[in-house]
This record gives C-alpha cells, sequence and structure tokens, in this order.
C-alpha cells in the first residue's frame, strides 16, 4: 500500500460526505484497504487499514467488523495493532486446522521504520478477535522496501492433494511473487510474474499493489475454468498520473506454482475513480469470489470531506468470468442484500422522450433501469444533491459508451483532479440494463449484468437529492427503484 500527502482544502457544507448507510465504514478515523477478509462460523469477518488515532493515514493497524449479511456491520476492537517500529500492513486470512482447535491464521505485512518491508504472522483460536503474533516473524523476508500485501489460498489439484500459495508484490518491480507452503509456515518461493508494461502507460511510474488469485469457471461451465490475477496500480512519483490509483485483472491458467497469462496486457476492472485494493473472501459459501474494494483514490483520499469517519468499502461484489465476442471477461455484480432488495421491488415502466422523469428515492438508494437503445435512444440518469453536486450516467447511443460525469463548485473545491469523466465502451445493440447504487457520497454503476462498472465518490450533500431519467426518443423504461432508509435494519454499522 501507498499514500499520499496532500494539503488540507476548505470546502463548503454542501460538499460534506454524510456517512452511508448499507456500506461498510468505521464509526470513526480512517479506514483503506480491505484486509482479512473470511467467512467462518456464519459470520464475514472484514479487517481493513485503519488509523486507531484519527481521521488521516498513519499507524497503520488492523480493524475488524463483521456481519451476518453483509449489511449490517458489527465494528469490534482493534485486531492487529500497530507497535514501536512497525506498522501492520495489508494482507490475508485463512481457515486452517490444527490438531483439537480450529483456528485462523492471519498473514500481513510488517512495515518497519528502517524501511524494510516483510511478511509476519499471527492466529486466533477464538474466532478472529483476539489474536497473537507468531515469535519468529516475519516469516518472509527478503530484505526490501517494497515487498508487501500477501494474499494466502488453499490450491488443489485434479487429484485432491492440496498446499497454500501466498501471492505478494514487489510493488516497485512490478512483480507478483509466489511462494508455496505444506504448513503455512514454511514458504518455497515458486515463480514469479511481472513485470507487465504493455497495455499501461508510463509503467515505469506505477507500482503494482495487492495481488488476489482466483478460480472462476466461464459462463458456469465446470469443465472451463480459468485463473484470474486481481492487481491495484497506483501512480507514484512527483508527475503521477492525475488519473490516480485503479485496480485491472488478467486471465490466464494456473498450476499451483506459476501463473501463465493468455494475454500480454491488464483489463481495467473497475472504470471508475474510486475502487482500490479489491481483494476476495476466503472460504466464502458455495466456494465463490466474493470481492470488496476500498471506493477512494490515493490522489486525493486524504483530504475527502467527511468527519468523524474517513473511508468506505464497495457493495460487496460476486465475481464470474463470461465469454464475449472471443474474448474472456470478469463480470461483477452486487451479492446478497442488493439483489434481494431488488426482486422484491415493484417494476415501473415509463416512456422517456418527454422531459426528465423523477424516480422515487433519497440519497440512499438502489435502482434498476432496463430499456432497448433501439428504441429510446440515448439515456441519461441524474442525481442532483444540494448546492452544486450533480453527477451525470449517460448510455450514448451515438458513442457506443457509458459516461458518468461528477463537475461542478463542490467537485473542484475538493481536489483539483477530483472533477471527472468515467468512461466504459459498450455496444449499442440488444437490450440494455443499468444497475445503480447510491448510498450518500457512494456511487456504484453496473452496466449489463456487471460487465463493466464504475465506482466514484460524489459530493451531493448531506440533503436530499433528486433522482431523474430521461432518453432522447419516446421508448418504455422499466424501473425498479429501492430506498433503501426503508429496508428493515440498514443502518445500523457499528
Amino acid at each position: 500500500m501507498t499514500e499520499t500527502i496532500l494539503p488540507e482544502r476548505t470546502v463548503p457544507a454542501s460538499s460534506v460526505m454524510p456517512r452511508p448507510k448499507f456500506h461498510l465504514t468505521p464509526r470513526r478515523n480512517w479506514m483503506n484497504d480491505p484486509n482479512g477478509l473470511v467467512y467462518h462460523d456464519g459470520l464475514w469477518h472484514a479487517y481493513f487499514q485503519f488509523n486507531p488515532e484519527g481521521a488521516d493515514w498513519g499507524n497503520m493497524s488492523w480493524g475488524h467488523a463483521t456481519s451476518p449479511d453483509l449489511l449490517r456491520w458489527t465494528e469490534h476492537p482493534v485486531a492487529l495493532q500497530c507497535r514501536d517500529g512497525e506498522q501492520i500492513f495489508s494482507g490475508s486470512v485463512v481457515v486452517g486446522r490444527q490438531p483439537g482447535a480450529e483456528q485462523l491464521t492471519a498473514f500481513y505485512t510488517s512495515a518497519y521504520d528502517s524501511g524494510r518491508q516483510a511478511q509476519s504472522r499471527a492466529t486466533s483460536t477464538d474466532g478472529g478477535y483476539v489474536w497473537e503474533f507468531h515469535a519468529s516473524n516475519p516469516v518472509l523476508d527478503r530484505g526490501t522496501t517494497d515487498f508487501r500485501d500477501p494474499k494466502v489460498f488453499q490450491y488443489i489439484d485434479d487429484s485432491g492433494d492440496a498446499h497454500w500459495v501466498l501471492v505478494a508484490v514487489e510493488a516497485a518491480d512490478r512483480q507478483v511473487l509466489v511462494y508455496v507452503s505444506t504448513d503455512l509456515c514454511e514458504w518455497e518461493h515458486a515463480s514469479t510474474f511481472g513485470p507487465l508494461d504493455a497495455g499501461m502507460d508510463d509503467a515505469e511510474n506505477i507500482v503494482w499493489e495487492c495481488p488476489d488469485l482466483i478460480r472462476l469457471c466461464v459462463d458456469g461451465d465446470p469443465d472451463d475454468m480459468r485463473w484470474v490475477l486481481l492487481l491495484s496500480t497506483n501512480p507514484v512519483g512527483e508527475e503521477a498520473d492525475p488519473v490516480g490509483s485503479s485496480m485491472s485483472y488478467i486471465v490466464g491458467q494456473f498450476d499451483g506454482r506459476t501463473f501463465t497469462p493468455e494475454v500480454d496486457f491488464l483489463t481495467r476492472l473497475d472504470c471508475g475513480r474510486d475502487f482500490y485494493a479489491g481483494v476476495t473472501f476466503d472460504n466464502a459459501p458455495d466456494r465463490d469470489a466474493i470481492m470488496l474494494g476500498w471506493m477512494s483514490n490515493w490522489r486525493y483520499a486524504t483530504v475527502v470531506p467527511t468527519t468523524p469517519w474517513r473511508g468506505a468499502m464497495s457493495l460487496p461484489r460476486r465475481l464470474s468470468l463470461r465469454a464475449i465476442g472471443g474474448d474472456v471477461r470478469l463480470a461483477q455484480e452486487p451479492y446478497g442484500f442488493v439483489p434481494t432488495w431488488l426482486a422484491a421491488a415493484t417494476p415501473v415502466t415509463v416512456l422517456g422522450g418527454e422531459g426528465p422523469l423523477e424516480l422515487p428515492s433519497s440519497s440512499n438508494a438502489v435502482f434498476e433501469l432496463q430499456w432497448d437503445p433501439s428504441s429510446t435512444g440515448s439515456l441519461r440518469l441524474q442525481f442532483q444533491g444540494e448546492g452544486h453536486g450533480n453527477v451525470s450516467v449517460l448510455y450514448d447511443v451515438e458513442k457506443s459508451e457509458l459516461r458518468v460525469t461528477r463537475a461542478g463548485p463542490d467537485s473542484e473545491r475538493i481536489h483539483p483532479d477530483f472533477p471527472s469523466v468515467s468512461t466504459v465502451p459498450l455496444s449499442a445493440e440488444g437490450p440494455a440494463k443499468l444497475l445503480a447504487s447510491l448510498d450518500g457520497p457512494l456511487l456504484e454503476v453496473f452496466v449489463n449484468d456487471g460487465l463493466a462498472a464504475v465506482s466514484n465518490l460524489v459530493p451531493l450533500g448531506t440533503g436530499p437529492v433528486r433522482t431523474t431519467v430521461d432518453s432522447d426518443a419516446r421508448g418504455p423504461i422499466t424501473v425498479k427503484a429501492v430506498d433503501a432508509r426503508a429496508v428493515d435494519k440498514v443502518g445500523e454499522l457499528g
């Protein structure tokens, strides 16, 4: 993980971002990367980068929250506390078994004051609340300064034999290192992947972070399995790309020791400005790949106008692979409560082409729109907050793209790089579907069942939000709208 210190900026009350209702956020203080995501004993555990002392980056430790349903979160005391000379950076948790007791094992990066980074271990026998640091830490040490973010998982081959795999990065070298173990204690270096510069602008000024390696079937076919390497990429240096941090993926094969990509370039995972460090839960039900990401960007994360909390996780997303036009693409759809809400909502069909139609909404709502671009032409979904907060989602038929725009004085006051236009290439042929989740300052847009996603922080203020839909032509648009504040038990965070 990297951090960029930016000067404080004064923002008006209309730009202040309220705490979300149905996303994981801390009651107070700083949060960034999700760490140690694990499902255990009926609970989803989310650990995360956390500053116990304040709302700015520093004193990196592991915060901890649990949920029975990924909606209602209970925040617990700090799980892994930073110590003199050592901060606790990102990592992972796995469910393992020792004789006589079930045990959770955490792997994290020890970031020493000397600048050295190495991988360390801790264990818990009470379900993830109290942790004991390994006496011989660090357990993996290359003597370098950018060796971090261990993600551990169990690999099972076709014969049923299993071993543990740890992937970590040499961030500045843009390399993923693969280690293997049979006991989670002794680790052997198996292979190195990267650097991979093709398809990346100014690759030498980008670091790789927070790797994850997951196995998925294509279009639900168990006979067509692929592996997907997830990576977070962040521009660094005095003239870093103002677009800032993002996530990418690459599809390939993995034999338990070596990852072999099918292409020589990374593909953007989320086309918005605010989705980073996403990793998946260990031991998720049905072996699903369920991911959480940090909804912010290192370009302006330290000046996002919230108080007393700063930092939020995305909606949980179920990952899958689909074959589209000869390519295998990663899809991501909201998992858990959002599809449940929408399944219970009553669809309403409206006609576009006659000016903006106001949708029943609040500042905490989920919308699903379905339409045929051949009859409606381009479609616009807009969110208007108090003051100068305005965000537009445009499905542009002529340009065959989706554009999410945040602009105006409130965006400009947060940071010069905050105003943005996020663009996704699309096919304008056939029916279209859009799912938009707005939870206070968090906007997540999923297009055509998750084939594209755009996640952005949006400064819509603390008051009501007006939501409208319009299209160029008088075609039918089917809408489902869920006011999350009216859903039972929403907002019981922490």
